[in-house]
């Protein structure tokens, strides 16, 4: 709620600091020239249930808890990314059942994206002193 406030506040202060880029069109308020942006549109509240637009957070120590989980719902998140490079499973279960949780509790529907590792080489140092190696098929 606070960012989607501070959102608000701060679309509200562009919009102020552009008076002289904009016209007074109809009793809506300023519109933006050849648009239909008004400062009434940006304060009202919004539908969101037929949003197209996805809004994809990645879930991390800061927002694992099911009242930081509901503000991002309530805010308009729709698809909660876990970081499989960080962390390990049982964590990435227990979020996963909090966001179920918060999700429940605000009667919304949030995807889940798994962002799993790619595959990894790891190299170090050769012993002896070697510098290079030649690697055949079926040797091992």
């Amino acid at each position: 709620r606070k960012s989607f406030f501070f959102l608000k506040s701060f679309v509200r202060s562009a919009i102020q600091v552009k008076m002289d880029s904009l016209s007074v069109i109809g009793s809506g308020g300023p519109e933006l020239r050849g648009s239909n942006i008004t400062l009434a549109r940006v304060l009202a509240n919004t539908d969101t249930s037929h949003r197209q637009t996805k809004i994809v957070c990645t879930l991390g120590p800061a927002c694992w808890q099911v009242p930081q989980l509901e503000e991002l719902v309530e805010n308009g998140l729709s698809v909660a990314r876990f970081n499989f490079s960080h962390g390990d499973h049982e964590g990435h279960k227990a979020c996963l059942d909090r966001m179920r949780e918060a999700a429940a509790n605000k009667k919304a529907q949030v995807a889940i994206l798994l962002d799993t590792k790619g595959p990894e080489i790891r190299s170090g140092f050769f012993a002896d002193g070697v510098k290079k190696i030649s690697l055949t098929k079926g040797q091992s």
